[in-house]
């Protein structure tokens, strides 16, 4: 009986001794037998990892200089590279996206590239780019010719019809020579509008005003 009531204090002394001062605690080790998630967390950053200011794709913020006034006379924008190098023959439009802002309807023609190529903006008459006619809603069209150089073949189709507001159609309208387009059907004639180039994604948007 004695011999027991001498270990007792040894036993309880000995988990004492292991969580005294100086010793190591081990936690988040879970057992085999274990079903909940673990508790340890570790966050790293690459060191590779890419940083980018590239603006969201539906944040298309006007440059400067680009403010309205618009008007209805010829827009035009040089080459842009992005943060990244196209591949030769890749670069295409890959659609549109219409929304209504305060006081103007914009449209985003949006390109499968970081950058943005050779650009211009125009009122024609409702044709293709190899010149044959186009059956789009509209009393005026402002024709987007984007000079992506992409391989035949590689350009998607994309018609989106709009009501209310200055824009009743826009529609890829196929490639010629190297040069893309997009034909925008206006409801009321010749309306104001300007345009402009972003990079990171490539989109070329133009903000229509409606007439009068």
């Amino acid at each position: 009986m004695s011999q027991r009531r001498r270990l007792v204090p040894l036993l309880v002394a000995v988990p004492l001794l292991l969580l005294s001062p100086g010793c190591t605690r081990v936690v988040g080790h879970a057992s085999s037998a274990a079903t909940g998630p673990t508790t340890a967390v570790r966050t790293t950053t690459p060191e590779s990892s890419p940083t980018s200011s590239a603006a969201s794709p539906t944040n298309e913020e006007a440059p400067p200089g680009t403010d309205f006034p618009a008007a209805t006379s010829d827009e035009s924008g040089p080459a842009q590279p992005g943060s990244a190098a196209d591949s030769a023959g890749q670069m295409h439009v890959s659609g549109i996206r219409i929304s209504s802002q305060q006081g103007y309807t914009r449209l985003v023609i949006d390109l499968s590239s970081h950058g943005v190529p050779a650009w211009t903006a125009r009122y024609t008459e409702a044709s293709g780019p190899g010149g044959g006619p186009v059956q789009i809603e509209g009393k005026a069209f402002l024709r987007v010719a984007v000079q992506t150089g992409a391989d035949p073949g590689n350009q998607g189709q994309n018609d989106t019809r709009v009501s209310p507001g200055p824009v009743a159609e826009a529609k890829t309208t196929g490639a010629f020579e190297g040069s893309e387009e997009v034909l925008i059907g206006m409801r009321e004639g010749q309306t104001p509008f300007r345009a402009f180039a972003l990079t990171d994604p490539g989109r070329i948007v133009l903000d229509v005003r409606p007439a009068g």
